[in-house]
């Protein structure tokens, strides 16, 4: 089987803010290129500085038609670029790169902190789609309820997955209506989602400091380290 292109240009089919601080775009996705859920790929743009690529973790399920980014947006030339993306411009992607990807046969516990999301919804919805019957919990952390990055879409495949289910926790939270957990991502609420299943494997995405914090966390709750898989977002702080 051939492997997938060393880089492909594809036109961006949507452009979109999420919430008041995060941006995604869609991007069309060559014939010849596969991923697991989920890879990343380098995401090539025309930035007032010139063309520049970074890492970005893909957003969506391979089994989807399109590909899909987000972003917290910052003021920097590439995030500026990224943002204004429009329908029909060009961006060059090369890959797949990376292991973060689901073990499909495997309960999962998902742990994100705002943006660090991106490739976690991606296996959410890998395993609707696919109709896996392993157990997943997503932990989510973010400031405030209007920061909840892809809402709409983790409550869709909580509907269509019943396996599913997504624990959101705020920070900062000034929300009177917030019933959900408050709070950083802490050891009661990884106990609460992983109380009933058997040998889980714990992925975490966030930032780097985020990261290392689940780390110490999951480490004290003395799950070992062939159990953890690591995402971590550098330059998303």
């Amino acid at each position: 089987m051939d492997g997938p292109p060393r880089g492909f240009r594809a036109q961006v089919v949507s452009s979109r803010q999420l919430t008041p601080t995060t941006w995604a775009i869609e991007v069309e996705k060559a014939k010849a290129f596969a991923f697991r859920p989920t890879q990343f790929t380098f995401l090539q743009l025309r930035t007032e500085d010139g063309m520049d690529a970074r890492p970005m973790s893909l957003a969506t399920s391979p089994t989807r038609p399109h590909l899909e980014y987000a972003v917290r947006l910052a003021d920097s030339a590439y995030k500026r670029a990224f943002a204004a993306l429009q329908p029909d411009d060009e961006v060059r992607v090369f890959g797949p790169i990376g292991d973060f990807v689901l073990h499909e046969t495997r309960p999962a516990v998902l742990l994100a902190g705002g943006i660090g999301i991106t490739p976690l919804k991606g296996m959410a919805e890998y395993a609707a789609d696919k109709a896996l019957a392993i157990p997943i919990r997503l932990i989510y952390s973010n400031r405030s309820e209007d920061e909840i990055v892809y809402r709409r879409e983790l409550e869709a495949l909580e509907t269509l997955n019943p396996h599913f289910r997504v624990l959101n926790t705020l920070t900062r939270t000034d929300d009177r209506g917030w019933k959900g957990a408050t709070g950083r991502i802490d050891s009661k609420l990884i106990q609460e989602a992983a109380r009933d299943l058997a040998d889980p494997i714990y992925y975490v995405s966030g930032t780097p400091s985020m990261v290392v914090g689940v780390l110490r966390l999951l480490r004290g709750l003395d799950v070992p380290d062939s159990n953890i898989e690591v995402e971590a977002f550098r330059g998303y702080e």
